[in-house]
């Protein structure tokens, strides 16, 4: 047991009458640890706000996927620190920065109170006693090798969109990732919890369930007991329940006849696939140790374009691996080109200890690697405007996100070839009031790189 969670003299306090703030940082994964997190806590006695700078206690889940977001969970908890008095508020470290850096963290910034790890939450209330019992806690323990939930969530995000987690961690062991060694190997969570919480979330008025997981399409390889994707979405399908359901986060190998079949058959899945793929070279791909090469990614997504009419895709690329020269970044924008993405984001290569990659010598200055990025960006915004121009004149369904401003009758909100937070949506005007969660049928008569603009009927 560390130092920082040693027992204490004082009398332990009561949690009811304590004000709670949490701050989720990084990935939709992270999001819903923040929300079982506050689901959990709230059943102890402490109050929920929103309000960080009047809270008696915030809690900030860390992201440390790359630099950028370790940096970014630290100056938040930099900044949480220093707004204003603290009076006698408490700031927790969560997540992943605290499974990456261990105890170091609270020997490193002084200014937190406390740390917990991703796999600890099922400690939250011992931690929270020794908290404020006036103890600096530090508690981190090793994953668990099956999937557990903490509690009911409590949805920080409009209910009438949700992610759902179908598994934890990730044994891909990509050479450049941090996941499995933060969050564990790939463990799938059962058919039965899945399609209970997505029962529960649709008769409360959710209208878009999202599947999340490090690779979704890994789900059930860990265990001969569970069904694969095409089968758990299979079960999930059987509500009778009319709702979006969105596919993110598959890995193109595992990319089979039967998900690719049930997507184009099915009317509630969203004619949607979010395909990282990283590269297309097939020197860099083999570096990062990703299991396809560049014609397998192409025979891919031309299949897929012929058998599900319509279909919108999304991708992730990076640039600036090492050992990424000039003809090797050539054929990712060449690749992109003759075959288009929809959406596409895109992040420099971030080295981070104790990967494969970390070692190599083979350093890409950052000058070049922001100008390849710089290059990648403009390439997409003139490929994702095209598509979007295609989409001039069409009708299209939408999901109202939200009303931008009261009375104005205007909206802004998603076709089912636009996912929650990661790409762009439609604004649109509509002489009949709507809320949040209503499907409207709409008519584009613009369009920009990013954004549609619409008239509703």
């Amino acid at each position: 047991m560390p130092a920082e969670e040693s027992k204490s003299n004082h009398k332990l306090p009561g949690f009811g009458g304590v004000k709670l703030a949490a701050v989720s940082l990084g990935c939709s994964k992270n999001r819903i640890d923040t929300e079982e997190v506050l689901g959990l806590l709230a059943k102890l006695g402490f109050v929920l706000t929103d309000d960080s700078h009047n809270a008696d206690v915030v809690i900030v889940n860390t992201c440390s996927f790359i630099d950028q977001a370790q940096q970014e969970s630290i100056n938040k908890l930099l900044e949480i620190s220093n707004a204003g008095s603290r009076r006698q508020q408490k700031i927790v470290a969560a997540g992943c920065l605290v499974e990456l850096f261990g105890s170091k963290i609270i020997k490193k910034i002084p200014e937190i109170d406390g740390a917990i790890g991703v796999h600890s939450y099922d400690r939250l209330e011992k931690f929270m006693k020794m908290l404020l019992s006036g103890n600096r806690p530090f508690i981190k323990k090793q994953p668990s090798t099956e999937y557990s939930s903490l509690s009911p969530r409590i949805l920080t995000t409009p209910g009438h969109s949700a992610n759902v987690r179908i598994a934890e961690g990730c044994s891909n062991r990509c050479h450049y990732c941090l996941i499995p060694s933060i969050r564990g190997s790939y463990r799938s969570r059962t058919p039965e919890e899945i399609v209970v919480e997505i029962n529960g979330l649709l008769e409360k008025g959710t209208r878009e369930i999202n599947l999340i997981a490090q690779d979704t399409t890994a789900y059930g390889a860990d265990r001969k007991d569970l069904p694969n994707l095409s089968g758990l979405i299979r079960q999930i399908l059987k509500t009778k329940h009319q709702f979006w359901l969105r596919i993110m986060y598959t890995y193109p190998s595992r990319i089979d006849d039967q998900l690719i079949d049930l997507i184009a058959a099915e009317k509630r899945v969203c004619k949607y696939l979010d395909i990282p793929i990283q590269h297309v070279s097939d020197q860099v791909l083999k570096r990062m140790n990703r299991k396809y090469g560049k014609e397998e990614l192409s025979i891919l997504l031309q299949k897929l374009r012929k058998r599900i009419p319509n279909l919108a895709l999304r991708t992730t690329c990076m640039v600036g691996y090492p050992g990424e020269g000039r003809r090797q970044f050539g054929e990712l924008i060449d690749f992109i080109t003759e075959n288009p993405f929809e959406r596409l984001g895109a992040f420099t290569y971030s080295s981070q200890e104790n990967t494969v990659a970390g070692c190599s010598l083979e350093k890409i200055p950052r000058r070049v690697v922001n100008k390849r990025h710089r290059e990648l960006m403009l390439r997409q915004q003139f490929i994702s405007n095209a598509l979007n121009c295609k989409l001039v004149g069409r009708e299209l369904t939408v999901l109202v996100d939200r009303v931008l401003e009261p009375g104005s009758k205007r909206y802004y909100g998603r076709t089912e070839y636009q996912a929650p937070e990661v790409d762009g949506g439609v604004f649109f005007r509509s002489q009949r009031p709507l809320s949040p969660g209503d499907l409207v049928s709409v008519k584009v008569f613009a369009a920009s790189p990013y954004n549609l603009l619409a008239r509703a009927y």
